[in-house]
Formats: C-alpha cells, structure tokens, sequence
C-alpha cells in the first residue's frame, strides 16, 4: 500500500520535474561565447530574478525530492 503510494508520487513529481527542465530559459550562449573567445557576460554576477529563481529552486526541490522517493522506494 504505501509502495504504491510512493509510485505514484515518484512518477508526479518526474512528470513535473520534466516540464520545469523544459521550461526553463536556456543559458547556453555564455557556454558558446566562452569556447568561441567571444567577449560575454560570462564571469559577471547575474542574479536570477522573478519566474527564473522560483522555477530554479522548485527544479532543486523536486530533483532532491525525486531522489529521496526513490531510495525509499528501494527500502
């Protein structure tokens, strides 16, 4: 009974944890600019703010979250 439980919470919280990756903004043009030797913003300290940071700390929630009901799982 709670085996099942814990299934079916596992698999909401990858359903979630997936659409929360894809949503994200991508942040590959710092990764691009750095390997082509083109000057960028790379190095300079910048904050996420608003709809970034809340969906970067619910990304880490769920992700921790996501491990923990798996090792209970293997229990």
């Amino acid at each position: 009974m709670f085996g099942e439980f814990l299934q079916i919470i596992e698999f909401i919280i990858a359903i979630v944890l997936a659409i929360l990756c894809l949503l994200q903004s991508g942040k590959s043009e710092g990764v691009i600019n750095a390997l082509t030797g083109q000057s960028s913003a790379l190095f300079q300290d910048q904050k996420e703010r608003g709809i970034d940071l809340i969906m970067t700390r619910a990304t880490t929630v769920l992700g921790i979250a996501f491990f923990v009901v798996a090792i209970l799982l293997r229990m």
